[in-house]
């Protein structure tokens, strides 16, 4: 008997989808030993080879692959409406909204209207977790939270998502680095500067590459990383190097003379805010309102595309 469990089946669906066993354990959260663990256990019972080994390539299904692939796909559909089902005729999920969001919006931009919604909606519990990028895609998809919220400038593959604002990305230094108080650095010049930034290989990380690749910088010199920005400010407030972060992320800092932003030659930096919706919970009562808040309170604040407002 084949052990069809949820878990299995998504993470069989997650390596189909982003190309690799590595990829798919980004995007879950999880170790890539645990991608290939699931992958070896539905192998096992199945009796077949559903992936072609070919170490370092892209992920091809064998042809027992591409037929479980559409079983797979099928039970994970039934399987989501089969809980919203109960859910809705248990009253479980009625008034409950399972909120991921990306650490740096919850502590700056969402802070406030995640506050005022709950103190409107009290007939509303609303469920909010702290996460990173890798990890709201992943709470989206695998149907843990009803919504997600992150910046990207990319849609996110296999996922509904509304574009409700925009932020300001900006680069920061000590107060004693050289670049501070000029007008119009060259990005060639600030490309040949040390940087202090998120982990390179997470999403955010991988963002902030395209942002700084788009003024010019295809090369980072990454002398320290860090997961939290707490970690990266502290870092950059103590010399060791440039960092890129939101406006409202350094704004306190910038006030308190901590930090200094730079002025770089060069177009402004934005990031996309993007809320991603699980499909099965859509058009549920609370997840209508958590969503049609968003989009109300984004555009009465926002001003040129950025949002929130600039103090």
């Amino acid at each position: 008997m084949i052990s069809l469990t949820a878990r299995r089946l998504q993470v069989f669906v997650s390596i189909v989808e982003t190309g690799s066993f590595a990829a798919a354990a980004r995007r879950l959260g999880i170790a890539q030993p645990s991608v290939s663990a699931h992958v070896q256990s539905l192998e096992r019972d199945t009796g077949a080879r559903l992936f072609e080994r070919q170490s370092g390539k892209q992920a091809i299904l064998t042809e027992v692959g591409r037929s479980f692939l559409v079983h797979a796909r099928e039970l994970i559909e039934r399987t989501a409406k089969l809980e919203e089902d109960v859910a809705t005729r248990t009253g479980a999920n009625a008034a409950t909204i399972s909120f991921a969001c990306q650490r740096s919006l919850a502590h700056t931009a969402l802070r406030g209207p995640l506050a005022d919604f709950a103190k409107l909606h009290r007939d509303i519990r609303l469920s909010v977790r702290i996460a990173f990028q890798e990890e709201v895609m992943a709470s989206v998809r695998m149907g843990a939270a009803d919504l997600g919220c992150l910046m990207s400038n990319e849609e996110p593959v296999g996922l509904p998502s509304l574009l409700i604002g925009r932020q300001s990305f900006v680069l920061f230094a000590a107060p004693d680095h050289p670049l501070v108080g000029r007008k119009g650095i060259d990005p060639a010049e600030l490309g040949r500067q040390d940087f202090v930034g998120p982990v390179a290989s997470s999403l955010f990380g991988q963002t902030q590459r395209k942002l700084l690749a788009g003024l010019g910088i295809e090369r980072v010199n990454m002398v320290a990383e860090g997961t939290e920005f707490s970690v990266v400010r502290d870092l950059v407030a103590a010399g060791l190097g440039v960092g890129a972060s939101l406006r409202a992320s350094v704004a306190a800092d910038v006030a308190e003379g901590r930090l200094a932003l730079l002025d770089i030659d060069g177009p402004p930096l934005h990031l996309d805010v993007r809320l991603l919706i699980n499909p099965q919970r859509r058009s549920a009562r609370p997840v209508r309102a958590f969503i049609d808040y968003l989009r109300e309170t984004t555009a009465a604040d926002g001003q040129d595309g950025v949002w929130p407002r600039p103090a």
